[in-house]
Parts: structure tokens; sequence; C-alpha cells
């Protein structure tokens, strides 16, 4: 149960909400990628509390929104499909699924989470990628021949999952210096939250046979960055190099070697940061074989050398 304080602001008008009760009017409501009457702002993350009394139009945007009931009923119409979403449940749409929403009545209290696409890049190594939820943030993730997504969970009586989004709130209205940083893992921990109740849900997750296996060498890359190679994912998936090679460049905009270049990079980076092995140690922790090489990789990808990166990192 929120304390009383912070529930009592979230039933309270916004200055919006009473502009339209005292003149009964209407407005064009306008999206923005960065919105100015936020509750919470940080580099990945926006938390506001949905205008009542106004119908939303039509629209998409360039983030990804989860929606959560706090109190009452949120109806409306996304990607052609009709979704009431009752007390507690949440709705996750990817930025390219299009919705109209119907004017929210004085006792219904909806919170919206505008992410950014980034954010969930570094919560995907977390997930399998068999899973439908990670289906659905490497859809959002990439800008490709995509179609709107959406899941609906239904999770109204989880009470873990009621316990994180309240602590998610009071942490919106808190002052705790360090906020920022809370919301980020407790935003990770309530999707992998749902990620676990991925059978009480409603979904619409478009993933063709081409996609699933650029989701595969995805995966195979993250598993095996040690010693991966294009020729042994391809023999794995029994697919000729070319058609491997065409399907990630089509999914990601980057090749085979771009991308385990780069999650070599984020595990050289992690180990500098997190050990004290030496950086010729860390190199051939990550598979690279010529040490040379990596060093001008990495300063001309960082701008500095892999030693000043060590001296300073920590």
């Amino acid at each position: 149960m929120l304390d009383a304080q912070v529930h009592n602001q979230l039933l309270a008008y916004t200055d919006r909400e009473l502009k339209l009760l005292s003149q009964n009017s209407t407005f064009n409501h306008v999206f923005k990628k960065r919105v100015e009457r936020q509750f919470f702002k940080d580099e990945y993350i926006f938390i506001e509390k949905q205008t009542r009394f106004i119908e939303v139009p039509l629209h998409s945007h360039e983030y990804i929104e989860l929606v959560y009931v706090y109190q009452g009923k949120m109806r409306q119409n996304v990607n052609g499909k009709d979704i009431v979403q009752n007390q507690g449940e949440i709705l996750l749409l990817n930025q390219f699924a299009t919705h109209e929403i119907e004017a929210a009545s004085d006792e219904d209290i909806i919170i919206n989470f505008i992410i950014e696409p980034e954010f969930f890049g570094r919560l995907i190594s977390l997930f399998d990628s068999e899973n439908l939820i990670t289906e659905f943030i490497l859809a959002s993730i990439n800008g490709k021949k995509r179609h709107g997504e959406h899941i609906h969970f239904k999770v109204g009586d989880n009470q873990c999952i009621q316990e994180l989004v309240e602590k998610i709130i009071c942490e919106i209205y808190g002052d705790n210096l360090i906020k920022q940083i809370k919301v980020h893992f407790l935003v990770g921990l309530l999707i992998t939250e749902l990620l676990c109740n991925i059978d009480s849900s409603d979904y619409y997750v478009s993933v063709n046979y081409n996609d699933s296996l650029a989701i595969m060498v995805l995966k195979y890359i993250e598993d095996n960055y040690q010693d991966a190679s294009l020729k042994e994912i391809s023999n794995q998936l029994n697919q000729p190099n070319y058609r491997i090679s065409r399907l990630l460049k089509n999914f990601t905009g980057k090749t085979f070697s771009e991308l385990l270049l780069e999650k070599r990079m984020e595990r050289v980076i992690y180990l500098l940061k997190n050990t004290d092995y030496s950086i010729m140690e860390v190199i051939n922790m990550t598979g690279y074989e010529n040490a040379s090489h990596f060093y001008k990789v990495f300063r001309d990808k960082y701008n500095v050398s892999l030693k000043y990166f060590r001296d300073h990192a920590k």
C-alpha cells in the first residue's frame, strides 16, 4: 500500500486537469520525446500520470511505453484491438504501436513509464532469447521492418509486481539523491518479474523465421564471445555464411564481426573496471588473439589507451 501522502498526490488534479474541468475544453494532445510535466526525469526513463478527462487521438511514438493502472480502469485501442486494463495491470507497447485512448474518469489513475529503447539494450543480456518478452524488446530496439507490438500483463493480483511498482512511484516522489539509479534498478527488476509472468498475459509479438534466426545468432555471440565464429553458428543453424551475414545486417545494421567486437569491448570494459587482471589477461579472456590490433581498435573507439582507461576506470 502506498504512503498516504503519495496516494493523495496521485489523486490530486494536475493543472491541465483543472483547466479541462473548469473550461470543459479540448486540446490538441502533443507528444514529445522529452515531456515537460514529468514527475521524474533521467537519461532513459520518464514517468508521468496520465491526464484524465480527455481522449487521446490515434498516435504512435519513438519510445517504449509501459502503462500501469494504479486505480480504476483504462480503455484504449492498440493496433486495432480493444483493450481494457484493470487495476494493477500493465501494458507494454513498443515504439511502432499505434493506439488511441478513451478519456479517463475521476477515479482512473494511470501511470505512464516512457522508456528509451536504449535502456532495454542494457537488460537484453539477462533474458532468454526464446522468451516472448525478449523478442518484444529486440523488436523494439530494432528500427527496421517492424510492426506495432504489445503485451498486456494481467498481474493485478501479483503482490510482488504491485509492490515493485509502488516502490518506483515512491521513489518518483521522494528526495533520495540516488533515486535515478534506484529507479533504473527497480524498472529492470520489474521487467524481469514480468518476464516470469509471461503466462499471465495477452500478447501480440510478430517474429518471423528470419528474425528468429537473427535472435539465435545474437544469443550465440552473447554466450560464446570468446571463440565465436560465423562459420560455427552458420553450421549450427544449417545456413550458409552469406545468409547469416545478410540477416544480421538487416536485423541490426551491423555485421557479425562488428557485433562480436562490441560484445568483447563490453566485456573488456567490465573487467578493467571491476577486476585486477592485467590488460593482457583481460584481452586474452575476451578471446581477442591479436593484442596489438585490439589496442588500436580500443583507442580508435574510446580516444584513450587501454592503460589510461584502466588507470582512471576505478
